[in-house]
């Protein structure tokens, strides 16, 4: 069993817990709730399968770390994480991290690792098409950034 990243569709978000306390979360910021994602979307997935420990330390030096603890990430802008009180498969709340700051946080990690502009995209595509590991989560948190920001989608593990 592995853990995944994906995208979150307007069905599987009306099932979760999340809507209220995010909304209440946000209104407490003094901004607008969170629009719930279409009621289709076309899917994110993939799988963490390296070690992050690298990537981590990229993350430290660059000062961005912060969103490592984010179970949730949403199409809305906001500073810093949010916690909710919404248990997942890894933690008994869930942290929240706005996709437009996890965008502005992963720029100049890829950047430092030459990402390239163009990067395979659909489901599984990264966990299959790159070996190094900060390659491979630069690169996933990029597309899942650029994904949830398009799509107006949250993504969250599984």
């Amino acid at each position: 069993m592995g853990m995944y990243l994906v995208s979150v569709d307007g069905p599987d978000w009306a099932e979760r817990e999340f809507a209220p306390f995010l909304d209440e979360a946000l209104a407490a910021r003094g901004l607008p709730g969170c629009p719930g994602p279409p009621a289709r979307i076309a899917d994110f997935e993939e799988k963490l399968i390296p070690r992050m420990d690298d990537f981590a330390g990229l993350c430290a030096r660059h000062g961005v770390a912060e969103f490592l603890d984010a179970t949730l990430f949403v199409p809305v802008d906001f500073p810093g994480l949010i916690e909710i009180p919404v248990e997942t498969s890894f933690d008994d709340v869930t942290h929240v991290f706005s996709a437009q700051r996890l965008r502005a946080a992963i720029a100049p990690l890829a950047a430092e690792v030459g990402l390239p502009a163009v990067l395979p995209s659909g489901p599984l595509a990264l966990t299959r098409a790159i070996e190094d590991p900060v390659t491979f989560y630069v690169a996933l948190f990029q597309q899942a950034a650029g994904h949830a920001l398009r799509n107006g989608c949250p993504l969250t593990y599984v």
